[in-house]
């Protein structure tokens, strides 16, 4: 149903190219693909330049489809997003690539909860992409949600550049980034 080359149409806008902003808790980035995320996944996956170490020049080696295939095994396929509507599959993908898959599914479960209703059947919110997750998703794949996905996304910025104050110049871009994709989803407010 859903198409990856869509999704990382918008978020590919997004991600740039290199950037070493010394208040980025990822360190050196490029197309999105930062240097701490590299060394988490290991010498096999982050050792793009091959010369024994995940450094910074892994960073400036890799081009922009290694970090495409990157985000699409890792933040794509390990989710089966490809199985739900476009809408919610492009908003929860741009989001898991922005802070994370754990954070991205608290966020999307928190939006899910926030739409069901005092009686409806509520999923955890344990920052796991499990089948009630993805199943609520699929089934509820509305303007109204994608929504309540955003609003919660935007929230979680705000409570980010007030926890952690040293990130509150990325706050704007952030901001700017969540109204660029309400437009792209035709849910502009």
């Amino acid at each position: 149903m859903a198409s990856f080359e869509v999704a990382h149409a918008f978020t590919a806008k997004w991600e740039g190219g290199l950037t070493d902003h010394p208040a980025d808790p990822g360190l050196i980035t490029k197309y999105g693909v930062s240097l701490r995320w590299l060394r988490s996944m290991g010498h096999d996956v982050g050792d793009i330049d091959g010369d024994g170490d995940i450094d910074a020049d892994d960073v400036r080696a890799l081009t922009f489809d290694q970090a495409k295939n990157l985000f699409r095994a890792r933040f794509w396929a390990a989710y089966d997003l490809d199985k739900l509507p476009q809408i919610v599959a492009t908003c929860h993908y741009d989001c898991t690539v922005n802070v994370g898959p754990k954070q991205a599914t608290l966020l999307t479960q928190r939006a899910c909860n926030s739409i069901i209703g005092p009686y409806g059947v509520r999923l955890d919110e344990d920052g796991l992409f499990g089948n009630n997750t993805r199943g609520f998703l699929a089934m509820h794949s509305t303007p109204t949600l994608i929504l309540a996905m955003m609003d919660q996304r935007e929230a979680f910025y705000n409570r980010l550049a007030v926890q952690r104050p040293e990130l509150k110049v990325f706050l704007r871009g952030w901001l700017n980034r969540c109204t660029d994709l309400r437009r792209f989803l035709g849910v502009a407010g």
